[in-house]
């Protein structure tokens, strides 16, 4: 009676995260087509970071050009890229009469790359909405018509859009299903849509905030020593009382965040851990959950066909064999809800589920190691030390070295 106890338990907690992932849909806000007149619609600053996005970055800028949209400015901001980004900026905004380039200032002490650039490039910006959006990120045509319309509709101050993840190298198909399929049962309500709760975040690939908000909450000096801008500047505007709102941005935009399994790691590595707070509870939760998921359903699947004389004399296999088998539909049920948001998988990447688990659990082992420790990790060919209060410590001796420079050439 243990195993079919065990069996019956164990379904019923895959069937709760299947639960929670389906209210998380089910109360997730949907972005409409917009039926605001062009006179209706305010003007809007599109605020681009680019270092080092050479095989991503044209694809953006062109997509954001081709916005139907009858105000916007675009400022793309240069953050010191060493490839050939910088050719590529200039290419594209010299036939773009509405594009401006910023040339990146050096790092500073204690601020992150992204929000010390963007905290450069906002004084170029004019328009009543800022758009922050990455580098990585390809946006239909109607994306900022219907991003400002969910704005206005929502009457908020901060909106943000979950992306399309695109997923085409094997190394994003093992991994990314299985880590971004948990995020989805983070805030299963959406309760950063109620005002009462301090639950507040922003998906940073794409946030649009009102200037006079942003301007009011400080902006991203607010949060420019924060590990995770993105929900830091989410936090930061509901409590200081303005409303903010995240919303399915499938209409909207799809993202490819790495094209290769190092450059993945590297930038998990710089997150995962800082994404459930530094919690050791929350690290050993997610690592079980994820094997509960993934793992345990297959073995025992192998336990019970590699023993069924066994089994058979103390309980029945056919029952056993069943509730394994609806664990495998209720993962299956799972995956495929989560794949809504990727683009790139095919029915059978379901088969890579176990192995994306363990190096997910892997992934946040090694986050947690460089957090707990101190250890310098690398992104954007840039050092940052994070500790468990999410606050980087940054290439100091690289920005005296950068500074000592600029006075030896004056």
């Amino acid at each position: 009676m243990f195993l079919i106890a065990f069996l019956i338990v164990h379904t019923l907690i895959i069937s709760t995260l299947l639960v929670l992932m389906t209210s998380f849909f089910a109360t997730f806000r949907k972005v409409k087509r917009s039926t605001l007149a062009d006179q209706n619609l305010p003007s809007v600053s599109v605020i681009i970071p680019v270092r080092n996005e050479e095989g991503k970055v044209r694809r953006c800028l062109e997509s954001i050009a081709k916005q139907d949209y009858p105000n916007f400015e675009v400022i793309v901001i240069d953050d010191k890229s060493t490839d050939s980004s910088g050719a590529i900026i200039a290419e594209v905004a010299a036939a773009n009469q509405n594009f401006k380039i910023v040339n990146g200032r050096e790092s500073r002490p204690g601020w992150l790359g992204k929000c010390n650039a963007l905290d450069h490039g906002y004084p170029s910006a004019n328009g009543d909405w800022l758009i922050f959006t990455d580098a990585d990120t390809y946006h239909h045509s109607n994306s900022i018509r219907d991003a400002i319309s969910a704005a206005i509709e929502y009457k908020v101050d901060l909106i943000s859009f979950m992306p399309v993840q695109e997923l085409y190298s094997l190394g994003e198909r093992v991994v990314m299903p299985a880590l971004l399929s948990s995020f989805l049962v983070g805030d299963p309500n959406n309760s950063i849509n109620d005002p009462s709760s301090p639950r507040a975040y922003a998906y940073g690939q794409y946030i649009g905030v009102k200037k006079t908000a942003y301007d009011s909450f400080g902006g991203h000096a607010s949060v420019k020593d924060q590990i995770l801008d993105d929900i830091s500047i989410g936090k930061v505007a509901k409590s200081k009382g303005f409303a903010v709102t995240a919303c399915d941005g499938r209409p909207l935009y799809t993202v490819r965040m790495y094209t290769s399994f190092p450059e993945l790691w590297q930038g998990w590595t710089k997150n995962a851990f800082a994404l459930i707070n530094c919690d050791i509870k929350s690290l050993i939760a997610v690592i079980l959950l994820l094997h509960i998921c993934a793992v345990v359903p297959i073995l025992s699947l192998i336990l019970i066909l590699t023993n069924l004389t066994y089994v058979s004399q103390i309980t029945s296999v056919p029952l056993s064999l069943s509730l394994v088998a609806a664990q495998f539909i209720l993962v299956a049920v799972w995956y495929f809800k989560g794949a809504l948001f990727y683009k790139g998988l095919k029915f059978y990447d379901l088969l890579l589920l176990p192995a994306g688990a363990v190096l997910v659990s892997a992934l946040y082992l090694n986050s947690a190691y460089c957090f707990l420790t101190g250890r310098q990790v690398k992104w954007k060919d840039r050092d940052y030390s994070v500790d468990t209060t999410q606050r980087v410590k940054n290439n100091v001796d690289e920005f005296e070295t950068n500074s000592n420079r600029e006075k030896q050439a004056l």
